[in-house]
């Protein structure tokens, strides 16, 4: 049971941080070139777009883990008989039911972590590196932690409005639609309710984040790339 819908979370959240760090690299000098004279803004745009992409791709396998996990004709199934079987049962058109709840997640997490880090990571090593004899390679780890760790701050606090607003969509029991969700959790508690539980999600999410950021770092120097804010 703890495992319901696994096959649907790997792959669904492999594909959907694979396009998040990809769409977003390769749309940060196209949007460069487009938005010329603030770099912010460029990044701003690539996140978006990517994070837009991500939600796209993910939304299909996150309708079929939820339905392996709340209906019993689907919870002795993998992914590739409930995919298919959910599919055939209602088409494509449902599984896309909760789209504008997570775009309303995705993209401002997706925005407030690559682009902070971006940022926060090319401050770093221009405030370090002015002490005499100190070069960016020297400070390439300590920056990529620091940055990544502020950036994970910034993840968790930009999403969990979204958070809050894809976790009741995807509870499925009140059968109302985005605005719907957003009014109910408004008449909780104003603003102050989209934030519930977010110093717990700091810790365990940030930890998450700060971990994919420095890996992510990792992987691009490997492939020959600059560490992030060294360009």
């Amino acid at each position: 049971v703890l495992l319901g819908g696994l096959g649907s979370t790997v792959v669904g959240y492999g594909i959907e941080g694979a396009m998040k760090f990809g769409v977003y690299e390769v749309c940060k000098p196209i949007m460069t070139k487009l938005i010329k004279g603030s770099k912010g803004a460029a990044y701003i745009a690539a996140s978006v777009f990517a994070g837009a992409v991500a939600s796209i791709l993910l939304c299909p396998m996150e309708s079929t883990r939820i339905r392996q996990v709340t209906d019993p004709e689907y919870a002795d199934k993998g992914l590739m008989t409930a995919f298919p079987k959910l599919v055939k049962e209602e088409g494509f058109g449902p599984m896309f039911s909760g789209i504008w709840a997570m775009l309303s997640k995705q993209v401002p997490y997706t925005m407030a972590k690559q682009v902070s880090f971006d940022i926060v990571a090319g401050l770093l090593y221009a405030s370090l590196t002015k002490k005499e004899g100190v070069t960016a390679d020297d400070l390439k780890w300590i920056v990529s932690v620091s940055a990544a760790f502020i950036a994970s701050l910034f993840a968790c606090i930009f999403s969990q409005p979204g958070d809050m607003i894809l976790t009741e969509t995807f509870k499925g029991s009140s059968g109302k639609g985005f605005f719907g969700i957003v009014k109910d959790i408004n008449d909780k508690g104003g603003i102050p309710a989209f934030f519930t539980g977010t110093g717990a999600r700091i810790v365990h999410v940030g930890m998450i984040i700060t971990s994919q950021l420095v890996i992510y770092d990792i992987v691009k120097q490997a492939l020959g790339l600059p560490a992030t804010g060294k360009h």
